[in-house]
């Protein structure tokens, strides 16, 4: 799992590293369902997330975005046929 806050966005370290801290915190805590369902379709996963707002947003919101992104991530892979 890789974690991208773009430069160009926000130029101090100290902003990009909140929210990279952010980002980390709330895969850790929905990791084990990320997990589950990996370990149930059989798949091996390399994740990057990449925050594209140009304002820092709260630790909720971006929980909430990244559980969004996890939801889109099991639909996509119970589309897939098993192989």
């Amino acid at each position: 799992m890789a974690v991208s806050v773009p430069k160009r966005f926000f130029k101090k370290a100290v902003d990009r590293n909140l929210l990279k801290r952010r980002i980390r915190e709330a895969y850790r805590l929905n990791k084990p369902g990320l997990y589950e369902l990996v370990r149930n379709r059989g798949v091996k996963i390399h994740m990057v997330i990449q925050y594209h707002e140009r304002e820092i947003s709260n630790y909720n919101a971006i929980e909430k975005g990244f559980h969004k992104g996890l939801m889109k991530l099991a639909h996509n892979l119970n589309k897939q046929d098993p192989d």
